[in-house]
């Protein structure tokens, strides 16, 4: 029986075509930079989702979260919740190979205490110029992208935080691909 992946990237294409028009500009006349800054991150061999990995992955890159117009206030509590998209773009390296990783990623925030406290989850999609590190093969160019954050912002313009990354294929180049689980600090200049 011959592997087919065809309908599995349709489907992977179609749902970011999806993401693109729901944060298009025209669609979203009241959307706001709130951040911008590097971010550093480490991968593990032994991953908190996915199989064991074959080598450590260290990223650098610089990250820009931008608020999109939808959030809701969580009754009368100093809570809300809003839609963002965080964007990254950076140097993604591992086995003595590098590689330009893009990623797009739409989520839901839930910021408290006049925005000094912020967790965020999201699922979006990562572009990689280079997809096999070694022996370690993601199988493809575009990868799925699932992350959760925490973030603190102790000074008026200025914020810090945590975040872990996830990318994979999701098996849609077939079985033998490997992702990576990314374990990243942030930093940077809020607007």
């Amino acid at each position: 029986m011959r592997y087919s992946q065809r309908p599995r990237l349709l489907h992977l294409i179609l749902a970011l075509c999806l993401s693109a028009v729901l944060c298009t500009p025209s669609l979203a006349e009241d959307m706001a930079l709130l951040s911008i800054g590097p971010r550093i991150g480490f991968g593990e061999k032994i991953p908190l989702m996915g199989k064991e990995q074959k080598y450590y992955f260290h990223l650098t890159d610089v990250a820009a979260v931008i608020k999109l117009p939808w959030s809701w206030p969580l009754g009368g509590s100093p809570w809300s919740l809003e839609t963002r998209l965080i964007t990254s773009a950076g140097l993604l390296t591992a086995a003595g190979e590098s590689g330009l990783m893009i990623t797009v990623v739409p989520g839901l925030a839930l910021s408290g205490l006049e925005g000094l406290v912020t967790f965020d989850a999201g699922a979006g999609a990562g572009f990689f110029s280079n997809y096999k590190f070694g022996m370690q093969d993601f199988g493809g160019p575009v990868q799925i992208v699932a992350t959760v954050g925490a973030r603190v912002n102790p000074f008026s313009h200025a914020y810090t935080g945590f975040r872990v990354q996830h990318f994979s294929d999701a098996g849609l180049y077939g079985p033998s691909s490997l992702g990576v689980d990314m374990y990243i600090v942030e930093l940077g200049y809020r607007f």
